[in-house]
């Protein structure tokens, strides 16, 4: 990272401090839990998958010194102030980070088996300095997390449950519609970061 990132960074709130107060609390009780009263199973893993290729042919495009610039963007409902100063590649270096724990949780509450993962938001932030290869990581990762999501969960209506830090404790359903979420989240957010790459940082954050 250099000088000029540093001090980009350190502006920003700490890793985990979370969300505004008031997002914060119509995320938990009242947005997400209307997407997992309206969303299947099988439907929230399609739309985990369509985010993924959605973003997967944004960052196609990026040469490789787009893909690994960091651009200071408003953040999308969701996303920390922390984590509003990233590049593409960081965007995918922690959606890969996330979703293998969120996919290894889901299991194991599926199966009534204690969740080893633990879900910490300031562990996730992505590292950066990754090259391209990290645009194959991510559709290899896509194709993972369903295969292992559709072969390997058993009882999908388990009342087995582990905390998230933002919306309390969550069942395999709501973990799974989580992930789905997670994937839209960032694909605005890569979206403002790609639209940036050309034009003035950010001012502030939206929220």
């Amino acid at each position: 990272m250099s000088r000029e990132d540093d001090g980009i960074q350190s502006s920003l709130a700490p890793p985990g401090a979370g969300l505004p107060v008031v997002q914060a609390f119509v995320l938990r009780h009242l947005i997400f839990p209307a997407y997992c009263l309206t969303t299947s199973w099988d439907k929230a893993l399609a739309a985990f998958q369509a985010e993924g290729l959605r973003m997967i042919s944004l960052v196609e495009r990026l040469t490789d010194e787009q893909l690994q610039r960091r651009v200071l963007v408003k953040a999308p409902l969701g996303i920390e102030d922390s984590s509003r100063y990233w590049s593409a590649a960081m965007v995918l270096e922690h959606l890969i980070e996330v979703g293998s724990r969120v996919a290894v949780g889901i299991i194991e509450l599926t199966h009534g088996t204690q969740v080893t993962i633990k879900a910490d938001i300031a562990d996730v932030k992505p590292k950066g300095g990754q090259g391209p290869q990290i645009i194959e990581d991510y559709r290899q990762f896509l194709e993972d997390y369903t295969r292992m999501i559709d072969e390997e969960a058993g009882d999908r209506a388990s009342r087995s449950r582990h905390l998230h830090p933002w919306f309390g404790e969550l069942n395999a359903h709501q973990w799974n519609c989580l992930g789905a979420v997670h994937q839209s989240v960032h694909r605005k957010q890569l979206e403002r970061i790609i639209a940036g790459l050309d034009g003035p940082p950010a001012a502030g954050n939206s929220g």
